[in-house]
């Protein structure tokens, strides 16, 4: 086991990145990162106050809009490049043994569809909860129910 071992706990609006110490026993806080604009309503991100959209791209040759619905996906898709852009860096510049991550399901989609191949290899565990506001020993114990041999029946 050498390099560097780190958790990431994350969801649309926010992820904690941990380094994994002590044989997965204590995790010492490294960043957080955070999007702004993760928990606005789409409305918020997106404006209909007249003057301030666009016209539909059928009326007006060369505009393009867009719904509230994408807005708030492009925002998720903005903050998953910048967590693993930050990983990249941090596997560039160290040595990593593995990132383990517990995230809301449709965000860890997210971080994984930009993920390059070197990052891909060093995931290690994957928790799909969104528990970004639960305690230390709690993401620990989701990490070891998940590695434990019991769980891999239970995925089957």
């Amino acid at each position: 086991m050498i390099g560097k071992s780190y958790l990431v706990v994350a969801n649309r609006s926010e992820a904690k990145i941990f380094q994994i110490r002590n044989n997965a026993t204590e995790l010492e806080p490294v960043t957080v990162l955070n999007n702004r604009d993760g928990r606005k309503s789409d409305s918020d991100i997106v404006t209909d106050r007249p003057g301030s959209i666009s016209a539909p791209s059928a009326q007006v040759p060369g505009v393009d809009t867009m719904s509230r619905k994408d807005a708030a996906e492009h925002e998720a898709d903005e903050f998953s490049a910048s967590v693993v852009d930050w990983l990249d860096k941090k596997r560039c510049s160290e040595k990593i043994y593995h990132i383990d991550f517990i995230a809301e399901p449709a965000f860890l989609g997210k971080i994984r569809k930009k993920m390059n191949d070197q990052l891909e290899k060093i995931v290690g565990t994957t928790v799909t909860k969104d528990v970004l506001h639960a305690d230390e020993s709690t993401w620990l114990n989701y990490l070891k129910e998940a590695d434990s041999p019991s769980a891999s029946l239970r995925a089957h």
